[in-house]
């Protein structure tokens, strides 16, 4: 059984000896309030005579996984087949108390040292299944990313100079040096607090219809480039493939190709849907 990133709720790494939340990651909504969740477990955890590995609520189960200095919980929902979640949670358990154990261990109340192993975390767990044939496109603005501190913001930096609109998260792997699962987490993290957006890369079977685009835009766009665009605006009339378009024109196909994508990218074509 594979594992299903949409499942998934709420992950967060509690300190055993004191029972303090040091990395609470959200995924989805949740009815109860995450740190009443974390607390009650933690005492479930502490005062239970034998193990405890999984509560099952009604809308949702807590998997748990416990070490000498931190355990961790996963809120998910109910799903038929732990297995897959429980070997992650495995990994992340192993890892944070490997590289933080000691700090655990010697807890002076800053959590903020313990933020940049959110994109382990989220390595495990992307926060949604990404289509590799996407083009990812960076957004003017987004939401503040709470862990984007230290490596986080050096990796996503780097993921983010590879995006440029064009590229297919596919292509970016092959040209970045991270790992795929690390390209899929970061990824993730930019769609999830909403710094990008995804489009399809156009193909020449496309056909592609006018839009209304706002009439300054269009404006620029033809004093740029003149009668090949006004050509190529003309010929897009919601019945032609973009290969019968640029086989129809005088015009250098690489040269189309790049204003035919500009069109789409400022929103005065789009790609006419099947019906």
């Amino acid at each position: 059984m594979s594992l299903d990133v949409s499942k998934v709720r709420y992950i967060s790494l509690i300190r055993m000896e004191g029972g303090e939340s040091v990395l609470n990651i959200p995924y989805a909504e949740l009815t109860v309030d995450p740190d009443l969740i974390a607390g009650f477990v933690t005492a479930v955890i502490i005062f239970a005579k034998t193990p405890i590995r999984t509560i099952r609520k009604a809308a949702y189960d807590i998997l748990i996984e416990v070490g000498d200095t931190v355990l961790v919980l996963l809120v998910v929902d109910p799903v038929p087949d732990e297995a897959p979640y429980r070997e992650k949670l495995k990994r992340i358990l192993e890892q944070v108390e490997s590289e933080h154990g000691e700090k655990l261990r010697h807890f002076e109340g800053d959590i903020r040292r313990f933020r940049e192993f959110a994109q382990d975390i989220i390595r495990e767990f992307p926060f949604s299944s990404v289509d590799l044939d996407l083009v990812p496109i960076r957004k003017p603005s987004g939401v503040r990313i709470p862990f984007r501190v230290g490596s986080v913001d050096h990796d996503l930096e780097q993921i983010e100079s590879f995006i440029n609109g064009k590229r297919t998260i596919s292509e970016i792997m092959d040209l970045i040096g991270f790992t795929d699962e690390k390209v899929v987490a970061l990824i993730s993290i930019l769609d999830r607090y909403k710094w990008i957006e995804f489009k399809t890369r156009l193909t020449e079977d496309d056909v592609l219809v006018r839009a209304d685009c706002p009439e300054m835009t269009l404006g620029m766009l033809k004093s740029q480039y003149g009668q090949p665009l006004e050509d190529i605006l003309e010929k897009f009339d919601g019945t032609m493939r973009i290969k019968d378009v640029a086989g129809s024109l005088p015009y250098d196909p690489r040269a189309l190709w790049f204003l035919i994508n500009k069109l789409v990218e400022v929103g005065c074509l789009s790609v006419k849907k099947s019906s």
